[in-house]
């Protein structure tokens, strides 16, 4: 299952995004650990509902999730950006980040969402100074607290300006010991945008990144890559989802597809409806693993009562074979009972070779046989 957005799909989602510019924030739903949901009313087109999932994932969905009690952050969004207009939006590029900018009242507000890691929402003013977050966190070359200026991470490469001369230089210095690696993690391709260059240019994937010598065909291929249209289809399985992307792909070359008209609506197609039918036999995984741990618990609660079976076997079969001489001990306890206290009983009996232990309390002995 998908669980991240690329940077070059994020380029393309903040692209079809443009169709909201203008329109006005009608409201705002976000519940603590839950999705924010911002819905806006646009002139001519009517209801939209933009869905952001911070470090995972935004699109444009037919319906909003139920929340329940709204968060602090959520109403914080609400006495600022509600009954606002969405004046840009843009990718800050090749980061994958979102970036918002709202009006209100003459005033501009910044909604940033970042996709990253564990991801973020963050609101400043015009100026970038940080005005909340869903959440306060320090880094080693960054924080975002309030009353501070926003900085987003940095990427040494733009794939969407590369050419052939930083590539050349990144293999050179790079520590990963694969080029679909160097490709995925130095510049932010992800996995499987770096194994569909590494098809187009025909290299092998594994091939040492300081063993290429030409660049060349990477290049090409990114440029191919970053500058494709959107031709937006979700790819299947033995019937099952694998992933949403926004154009077709030589690596999913020998699976089912299934075509939509907007990037947009394969994301909610695929995280509203395909997720949803996925997870259904997790419920049934979840009750299949239930009844395993019954059956081991009565496993051994089973094993447990054999043994105990088997050591009551094994006392009873020595009871039975010692059973004259344990007769006789009962018969001359008996009688010594008549005659003394427990407490002389146990006094005379303390060198016994058979007797280990008088309980003069319980009026109890152990033998041992």
């Amino acid at each position: 299952m998908k669980k991240q957005l690329s940077s070059i799909e994020i380029n393309l989602l903040a692209e079809e995004l443009q169709i909201l510019i203008n329109s006005r924030v009608d409201k705002i739903y976000h519940s603590e650990g839950s999705e924010l949901c911002i819905q806006f009313y646009a002139q001519n087109a009517g209801k939209k509902i933009l869905k952001i999932i911070p470090g995972k994932y935004l699109f444009l969905a037919e319906a909003k999730a139920e929340h329940q009690e709204l968060s602090g952050f959520c109403m914080f969004l609400r006495k600022h950006l509600e009954n606002s207009k969405l004046k840009e939006v843009r990718q800050i590029e090749p980061e994958r980040i979102v970036e918002f900018a709202f009006e209100k009242a003459g005033k501009k507000l910044i909604l940033i969402a970042e996709f990253f890691s564990k991801g973020n929402i963050i609101i400043c003013d015009e100026n970038h100074i940080i005005a909340n977050a869903l959440q306060f966190v320090d880094f080693s070359t960054r924080s975002i607290r309030p009353k501070i200026k926003y900085e987003h991470p940095k990427m040494e490469y733009d794939i969407f300006k590369l050419k052939k001369e930083n590539l050349q230089e990144l293999f050179k210095k790079t520590g990963k010991d694969a080029l679909v690696t160097c490709l995925a993690v130095d510049l932010g391709l992800g996995g499987i945008y770096s194994e569909e260059i590494c098809l187009l240019a025909k290299i092998d994937k594994n091939k040492k990144p300081q063993d290429i010598r030409n660049a060349d065909k990477i290049a090409d291929s990114i440029k191919k890559i970053t500058g494709k249209k959107i031709k937006p289809v979700i790819y299947y399985e033995n019937s099952e989802a694998v992933d949403a992307v926004p154009f077709e792909m030589e690596f999913y070359r020998n699976l089912e597809k299934k075509e939509f008209g907007t990037f947009n609506e394969a994301l909610d197609y695929y995280f509203s409806k395909e997720e949803k039918i996925q997870k259904k036999p997790a419920k049934y995984d979840k009750d299949i693993e239930s009844i395993k741990r019954i059956i081991e618990e009565q496993r051994q609660t089973i094993e447990s009562m054999k043994k105990s079976e088997n050591e009551d076997r094994e006392k009873a079969e020595l009871i039975y074979n010692n059973y004259k001489l344990v007769e006789e001990i009962l018969t001359e306890i008996n009688k010594a009972s008549q005659k003394y206290s427990w407490k002389e009983i146990q006094e005379k009996l303390k060198e016994h070779k058979i007797i280990r232990e008088v309980d003069a309390k319980e009026k109890r002995v152990v033998v041992e046989i």
